[in-house]
């Protein structure tokens, strides 16, 4: 990869970093969060590290001095101390958002960023955050430690740990985990700034008389275990195998579209990359789509003709809305917003993040295989006549990967959110008719997807209801 892209790519993290995210309530401490069910894990309680020093020995003792020494230098800044005070997922969160952004206006050339591969990313990444906090919840109330601020009056707390125990430290966990995961991703970028980023949440939250120098590494340690699972799950989920096939010919079959005519669609194999809750890509494969030529298929392209030269400027905007980003990404960017908004603790918003994006990315499986086994063409190869808003993706059209992924999406957010269910179905229902809008897909292309979409994300949320967080 050019160095170029590289470099730019890590200007977005440090801008990512500049983000300080809010602090979740009281309320949230999720005591019982040690027994909810693990991805990667077998059980939370499989990484439990040792026992912390015993209160009132030297090693405790020594361990608290360095807390006041690391105070007392003032070495760490009050915004780095801010930065990470809140949810121990909120800034690795933001910081492969910031990434898939830079990397998604290069596709084609650069394929980092496909839509496939983004919902990949944001999966790997929720799942070892995920993973490392209940590991880490699972030892902090076995052990109950109290932080350096609530043992020691000499301690400055500059943050509410809001009596959470302090060991093993679940910021030093979900670091290691995320910047390991990300260097493993993102092996271009500047991968020693992940790790020091990792080094410095750990030192700010023992700046901040939140974490003993012993609970930053015990997490850091449990960090570094989950991410090893993680990605070796990653290098053995089929997403690295290179397609060899070839297009298929014949009627009615996917061929290169304007205006680039990429020959190699994106990412053909995905529909076999191993799932995360469904059993395989092809388990809820839809029926075979309208025939061309048929009266079905010919009321939809007519449909799309007539879209040529009469939408209106809010289809156009809803079309190009919906363009900016994979349709992940967006998703991914209205949980930030809830996470935020309903002030979720670390635990909470870590489960509805891996779960959002587990969802996401099985639909994405489920949607790819039923692409690359049906080939349809897009509409500007059934009819040239037709205009599209912007350049037609490159890969069948079949069922229609943004609605495949809002309406999983829109389940587990009607699930995680249920005051907000039917505005977030509405925002599914959305993207799909943002497709048709752009004339990219057919309407039955569309409606093939929500089907499907749903089937995954009810899926998920039959798994989320039985992982003992409820």
């Amino acid at each position: 990869m050019p160095r170029r892209i590289a470099s730019v790519a890590c200007v977005a993290l440090f801008v990512a970093c500049t983000e300080t995210p809010t602090a979740p309530s009281a309320a949230d401490a999720e005591a019982g969060a040690g027994a909810w069910r693990p991805w990667v894990l077998a059980s939370a309680s499989e990484l439990r590290p040792p026992a912390p020093a015993p209160a009132g020995s030297a090693e405790a003792a020594s361990e608290l001095d360095a807390v006041m020494r690391a105070q007392a230098a003032g070495g760490v800044s009050a915004a780095t101390i801010a930065r990470w005070s809140g949810s121990p997922s909120a800034v690795w969160d933001s910081t492969a958002l910031r990434l898939l952004d830079f990397y998604f206006p290069l596709l084609p050339e650069v394929r980092l960023a496909t839509p496939a591969r983004a919902a990949r990313v944001m999966a790997l990444l929720h799942v070892a955050v995920y993973d490392a906090l209940l590991a880490t919840w699972d030892a902090k109330y076995t052990y109950r430690r109290t932080s350096p601020a609530g043992t020691d009056p000499r301690v400055r707390a500059l943050i509410d740990v809001q009596g959470v125990p302090s060991y093993p430290s679940e910021h030093a966990a979900a670091a290691e985990a995320a910047a390991a995961v990300l260097a493993d991703l993102f092996p271009a970028e500047d991968t020693l700034l992940f790790h020091a980023m990792a080094r410095e949440a750990g030192e700010a939250r023992i700046a901040a008389g939140a974490a003993y120098p012993g609970d930053v590494s015990a997490g850091a340690a449990i960090g570094r275990a989950v991410a090893a699972r993680v990605i070796a799950r990653a290098h053995a989920d089929g997403a690295m195998q290179p397609w060899t096939g070839a297009v298929p010919t014949g009627l009615g079959l996917w061929q290169p579209t304007p205006n680039k005519y990429v020959r190699v669609p994106f990412d053909a194999l995905a529909g076999s990359w191993r799932t995360w809750v469904i059993v395989s890509g092809d388990a809820y494969r839809p029926p075979p789509p309208p025939a061309p030529g048929s009266p079905l298929f010919q009321r939809d392209l007519a449909e799309l003709r007539s879209l040529s030269t009469s939408r209106t400027v809010a289809q156009i905007n809803l079309a190009r809305y919906w363009a900016t980003d994979a349709p992940s990404v967006i998703w991914e960017k209205y949980l930030q917003s809830e996470i935020v908004a309903r002030r979720m603790g670390p635990v909470r918003a870590a489960r509805a993040q891996a779960l959002a994006s587990v969802a996401m990315y099985d639909a994405f499986v489920a949607c790819w295989d039923a692409k690359f086994y049906y080939w349809v063409a897009r509409p500007v190869t059934a009819d040239t006549i037709i205009r599209t808003v912007f350049p037609t993706p490159p890969f069948p059209s079949y069922p229609s990967g943004h609605s495949t992924i809002s309406s999983a999406a829109g389940e587990v957010f009607a699930e995680l959110f249920p005051d907000s269910a039917a505005a977030y179905r509405q925002r599914g229902v959305d993207a799909s008719l943002s497709r048709v809008y752009a004339a990219v897909h057919y309407r039955f292309d569309v409606d093939a997807g929500d089907s499907l979409g749903v089937r995954v994300g009810q899926a998920v949320v039959a798994h989320a209801r039985a992982d003992g967080a409820r």
